[in-house]
Order: C-alpha cells, then sequence, then structure tokens
C-alpha cells in the first residue's frame, strides 16, 4: 500500500460512477477476500494485478486459480469470466515469464493510461460478451496494451510527458504498510542519473520533475497524518524543495526522505534534515572501489562520499545506512576489500564526532546480490556464480561483522538467482511457476521436473550482446546500440554523463 502507483489507480477507479475497485492482498492460508467488502475474488468482473516485483508473479497464478479460472490465457480463450489484466512497473520492465498467464498488459504510467481505459471499464466488464470482443475493444481504444496470444508488433508503454495538476500521492494512510502512516508525495518520476544497473532508470526516461505550483496544490490534501515522505530520486536538485520542506515543517509535519544523493547536499538542505530531526541517514555507494562505482556509473569519489557524511555527522545525524551491491560484472576480491575499507573511513569520521556529543553512531551496510535487469546495459551481464559469490561474501563478513558499532546485513543467493531467472526469463518458464505457486514445489525441484523444457541456466548466463531478448516485445525507446555502448564502457571502467532531457544519445526522447 505504499506503491503510489497503486494508490493513484486505486483511487481513479473508485472516481468513477459505477466502479468498485477493492483490494486483495495474498496471505497464505487465508481465503481471497476483498478489503473493503470481504467479497471472495471470483466475485468481480475485472482482474487487475500491479505487479512491482517479480515475486509477485506466483500470487498472480494463485489469484487466477482461486477464481477457478484456468491458469494459461489459451485456456480462457472460450470462457465468458473476468478479464485477466496486468500492469505496474516489472511488467513493461519484462512481462514475458508470466505473458501465458496473462489476457492483457496495460504497460505505462497509469495517468497517460487512464484517459482511454477508464471510459470502456463498463464495457470490459460485461462478462456475458465474449473475452475476443472484450480484448478487441481494449486493443482499439489503448494504444499501450499488449495482448500477448496475439503476437502484436513491440508495444510502446504510455508516459505522462505533459505536466500535471495534482502530483502521484498517498489516498489510503496505513499503519500496515510499508511506510506506516505516512503521506508520500511523488516529487520526480523517473532518474537521469544513468547507473546501469537501474531498470527504473531506463524504462522511465526521460526524467520528469513535477512542478512545483502542481507540488503545492496537492499538499493541501494531506490528512490523518503528520509524517510526510518526499519521493523521487533526484529531489535534491530541484529547484524550490526547500521551500516546500520549509512549508511542511512550519505546519509542523514531520519528514522523512528516501535514499538522498550524497553529492547534492546543500546546507540548506542539511538544515532540513536537521529540523526534521533525522536521526539515520540513508546513502547508496552502490560499489566500494571507484573502479566499481565507474563501471556501473554511480559517478560518486570516495572523497565526496567522506566529505558528505562529515558534513551529516557535524550537523547531528550520526547513524547512517549504507547500501551496497556485490556480485557485479567485473568485480574482484579487492573491490570487496575496498568496500570494507570505506566503511572503515566512514566509521573513523563519525566516530570522534560522535565522541564529542556523547553519542556513538550505529553504522547498517546492507549489501545485495547483484541482478542483471532487462533494459539496462547489464542485461548481458552473467549472474554471479555460487563460488565467486561465497568469496566475496566472506570478505564482507571477515572485515565488517567484528567491527564495533557496524551491523553487515546480507541477502539470500537463492532468492536472488530466482529473481535473476525471472526478470530475464521468457514464456518458457511458465511450467516452472505453474509448478511452484500452484502445487508448492520448490522451485530446484521444479527446474528438475521440467528440465526437458527449460534451464535454469540459460537465464543465469550472460548474453550475446547481438542476440534477440524477449523482452523487446516491449519498446521503450532507449536503443539497443545505446546500451551496447554502454555495456562497452562498462567493461572499460568508464562513466558516462547524466541523461539530459532532449540530448538524444540515448533514444528516448525521440
Amino acid at each position: 500500500m505504499s506503491n503510489l502507483g497503486l494508490q493513484t489507480l486505486y483511487a481513479a477507479l473508485n472516481a468513477q460512477n459505477g466502479i468498485a475497485a477493492e483490494r486483495f492482498f495474498y496471505n497464505e492460508g487465508f481465503a481471497w477476500q476483498s478489503e473493503e467488502s470481504g467479497r471472495p475474488l471470483k466475485d468481480f468482473q475485472i482482474l487487475l494485478f500491479s505487479v512491482s516485483f517479480e515475486s509477485d508473479y506466483l500470487n498472480i497464478l494463485r489469484g487466477i486459480a482461486a477464481c477457478g479460472l484456468s491458469p494459461l490465457a489459451a485456456g480462457r480463450e472460450n470462457e465468458k469470466g473476468p478479464l485477466v489484466l496486468a500492469g505496474g512497473v516489472a511488467t513493461f520492465i519484462n512481462p514475458e515469464p508470466i505473458a501465458p498467464f496473462i489476457d492483457a498488459f496495460l504497460l505505462g504510467e497509469f495517468e497517460a493510461i487512464s484517459p482511454d481505459l477508464l471510459p470502456i471499464l463498463h464495457d470490459l466488464a460485461a462478462i456475458q460478451t465474449t473475452r475476443k470482443a472484450r480484448l478487441d475493444l481494449l486493443a482499439r481504444q489503448c494504444h499501450c496494451v499488449y495482448i500477448p496470444n496475439r503476437f502484436p508488433p513491440a508495444t510502446t508503454p504510455a508516459r505522462q510527458m505533459q505536466p500535471v495538476e495534482t502530483v502521484p500521492h498517498t489516498q489510503i494512510i496505513s499503519r500496515d504498510a510499508a511506510f506506516s502512516n505516512m503521506f508520500l508525495l511523488e516529487l520526480a518520476r523517473g532518474c537521469g542519473k544513468g547507473c546501469r544497473f537501474c531498470a527504473a532508470g531506463f524504462v522511465y526516461r526521460p526524467a520528469r520533475p513535477w512542478p512545483q505550483e502542481a507540488l503545492l496544490s496537492t499538499l493541501s490534501r494531506i490528512k490523518g497524518t503528520d509524517r510526510i515522505g518526499l519521493v523521487g530520486l533526484e529531489f535534491l536538485q530541484r529547484e524550490g524543495i526547500n521551500h516546500i520542506c520549509e512549508t511542511l515543517l512550519n505546519q509542523g509535519m514531520r519528514l522523512a526522505f528516501s535514499s538522498m544523493r550524497i553529492d547534492s547536499l546543500t546546507d540548506a538542505f542539511i538544515e532540513v534534515l536537521v529540523r526534521s530531526h533525522i536521526a539515520t541517514a540513508t546513502i547508496a555507494p552502490e560499489a566500494g572501489s571507484e573502479r566499481m562505482r565507474a563501471i556501473i556509473n554511480k559517478n560518486l569519489t570516495e572523497a565526496v562520499i567522506l566529505s558528505g557524511i562529515e558534513r551529516l555527522a557535524s550537523a547531528g545525524i550520526l547513524n547512517f545506512k549504507l547500501y551496497f551491491m556485490y556480485g557485479l560484472p567485473f568485480e574482484t576480491p579487492e573491490d570487496m576489500e575496498a568496500l570494507v575499507n570505506l566503511v572503515k573511513r566512514v566509521k573513523e569520521i563519525i566516530t570522534p564526532i560522535g565522541k564529542k556529543r556523547k553519542h556513538l553512531g550505529n553504522i547498517t551496510v546492507s549489501a545485495g546480490t547483484f541482478v542483471p535487469k532487462a533494459w539496462t546495459p547489464f542485461q548481458w551481464a552473467d549472474f554471479v556464480d555460487e563460488k565467486t559469490h561465497r568469496t566475496h561474501r566472506d570478505i564482507l563478513i571477515k572485515g565488517l561483522s567484528a567491527m564495533p558499532n557496524v551491523q553487515l546485513r546480507l541477502d539470500s543467493l537463492r532468492s536472488a538467482s530466482i529473481q535473476a531467472i525471472l526478470s530475464r526469463g521468457d514464456r518458457s518458464l511458465a511450467p516452472i511457476l505453474q509448478d511452484v505457486a500452484l502445487n508448492a514445489t520448490p522451485w530446484r525441484k521444479a527446474f528438475k521436473n521440467h528440465k526437458d523444457k527449460v534451464m535454469a541456466a540459460t537465464f543465469l548466463l550472460g548474453r550475446d550482446t547481438d542476440a534477440p531478448l524477449p523482452w523487446e516485445s516491449v519498446s521503450h525507446g532507449v536503443t539497443r546500440d545505446f546500451l551496447q555502448k554502454e555495456w562497452a564502457r562498462a567493461r572499460a571502467a568508464q562513466g558516462s554523463p547524466s541523461c539530459m532531457p532532449g540530448c538524444r544519445r540515448c533514444g528516448a526522447c525521440h
């Protein structure tokens, strides 16, 4: 419920006459019943899955099964039950692993989809009309619709390119959401930094800051909480953001921020953080060495990182969450040693400041296994092999686990490998997903059951840059030639400039 896309969709649907949109959340062992009325999922005429992460794929199949429908879209062609639609960022990065189960995808940003979709909702809900007729209507009305069984040319996701009067914001305050009892406000859509591992940075191009007038207007909708979360990967560089923060602080609001660009810190913004009583700063160096940060195009020097840490600590913010990845392309054990040394230098900076303030700060180091994503320059990379992963993980554990006031958090290689398979998967994964979701089969056994059809290694190994890619059923405007050049620059440990709207380098602004 912290997802602003889901919140925007929910509000827009329920604003339509004669439409009731109700929410379902998968809970193992419990029936699929709506949050609003307790009605079963099978009572609804349209199923619309909002898919943000690959881990959601299994729950789609469980939801379809709860309705008594055939799991495969091909098996529903002559059924007159509800349409099974899906959207969300995971679907317009790579829809193919779940394509066999979905009648149609609504690809892109809902603000741009809704003018075409909302007028035909009643007709799409007419379950006595054939499924083919309803899908024909959807395809005619919405240019961003992808119907997998029809094998159309590449579909371009819808983008909200025009300024908006009201920016995406929280519609439902929930104490059980990831950001509990918080009103979230989106300051900008996308990011132009060009980090080579980040799918969102490419599929949301070009980056679009929302107008300050719209931001201020949306703030008048805050109710039910004094906790405000500002969302936007580039918000530190937005003109007028200090004015918005000052306005909120003067109203007695408490501000929270997502991971901040430490190279964009200003004295004014640090003062905002202090006035907001921020106790912990979240920073994402992503890699420990200068070489690796050049490879991933993070464009952060160690000097800038340490200078920003010192400025924050001197202002009284002594707790830090540092996010890193490991298992990155071209990574060596020396890069992992550099990560350990970077954390040590951070600690050396904050410890004397903390002693003067009689409060020793804490450092939480979260290190996650890198997962190659479609539509990034790293879409051709290998997923890290188990031996390398273990070696690099051991360096982190040895170097950081015994360090005072430093907590190391590591993820699961198994979970990361499953995510890697799904992130670059294709339709051949359908029997695997069915086996795991509907039969509770463990992943390893499911692949063994279907080894004559699909091998996990197919999706874990790197790909040739000239080979066709299954996710090119979607077209984001970012050209393959641009991504190939970025992949070559990564090999050479060369950085690239940030995305500038209208520059024509990557193709998204055409």
